[in-house]
């Protein structure tokens, strides 16, 4: 009898698609499963529409995105946090398929919007977990708002004024000083956003986290006349957000707290920030995460958020 045996490679090559072809499928399943239990909805506050998907049922948690992202973001999270919660994911104002506000935007902003947006729907209190640009909106929502917010969660990004200079300038993050300058990168990007997106999508992409059909999902709304325009005016908003949190920090968060920082993006700098504001905050770093906590690893970070939402429940 004759036998093949099979080179290294080639088996290596061979279990690799496999376990690539496998997670592929399972997305998939669990895309297709939950796609049908999402509803999209619509609500105006204040003169802005906001635009929220929700899922599930049991005590509310409010999902925020960052930049240059949108509801979309959660969609690796919401299913599984929709088993024990009700899960909202709100596009920001101005940002996604949320209009814009006559105030313009900035963390404070959007903050009280989203706590009107709240009271409009007649939710109680609710856990509000933020990334990137929504970590600080978030914050600033638990403070301003103290008893309508169960629990806060920052992921992958320090507060102004508490960490973030210091990372900007110690990370090197060039795009905070560029996006500064009123008109310069509008003009330069526009018909170009799919390359200004996949810059900052970069390491994501690479290891599959987020896909060319992601970055069309994004797309999708980013290349709309003043999207790009209104997620700048966020960054343009930096020296107002920054007075602002530290007014708000004057007082120290009262509700539970957890901060979760990226190996490969920032470390421990959210653990560090918010525990000045919420001495309490419990943390971890999810070592082998680039920025975009939530596409890349959302399992690590549901391993984390889920009992400490948990928990909170209970407090």
């Amino acid at each position: 009898m004759n036998a093949t045996r099979q080179h290294p490679e080639h088996r290596e090559h061979r279990e690799h698609r496999e376990h690539r072809e496998h997670r592929e499928h399972r997305e998939h399943r669990e895309h297709r499963e939950h796609r049908e239990h999402r509803e999209h909805r619509e609500t105006t506050v204040e003169g802005v529409r906001l635009h929220w998907v929700r899922a599930g049922s049991g005590t509310p948690v409010v999902l925020l995105h960052g930049w240059p992202q949108t509801w979309y973001a959660w969609r690796k999270v919401i299913p599984r946090l929709a088993r024990d919660h009700e899960v909202f994911a709100v596009d920001l104002p101005g940002l996604g398929d949320s209009g814009s506000s006559p105030r313009g935007h900035g963390v404070r902003i959007a903050a009280d919007l989203l706590d009107a947006w709240r009271a409009e729907l007649g939710l109680d209190r609710v856990h509000v977990v933020g990334h990137d640009l929504g970590g600080p909106i978030g914050y600033a929502w638990a403070a301003a708002h103290p008893a309508q917010v169960r629990s806060f969660t920052l992921l992958a990004v320090p507060l102004h004024g508490f960490g973030l200079s210091e990372l900007i300038a110690r990370a090197g993050l060039w795009h905070f000083g560029f996006f500064s300058v009123p008109g310069l990168v509008e003009e330069l990007a526009e018909g170009r956003e799919r390359i200004l997106l996949e810059h900052f999508y970069g390491p994501a992409m690479e290891s599959g986290a987020i896909r060319p059909a992601d970055v069309d999902t994004y797309l999708r709304t980013y290349a709309r006349p003043g999207r790009l325009a209104n997620g700048f005016a966020y960054y343009r908003n930096a020296p107002a957000d920054t007075a602002a949190i530290a007014e708000l920090a004057r007082t120290r968060l009262p509700m539970p707290t957890l901060a979760v920082g990226c190996g490969r993006a920032g470390g421990a700098a959210p653990l560090h920030s918010l525990g000045q504001v919420a001495p309490a905050t419990r943390g971890a770093v999810i070592d082998d995460s680039g920025h975009h906590l939530p596409e890349e690893h959302p399992d690590a970070l549901l391993s984390l958020l889920t009992p400490f939402l948990a928990e909170a429940d209970g407090s």
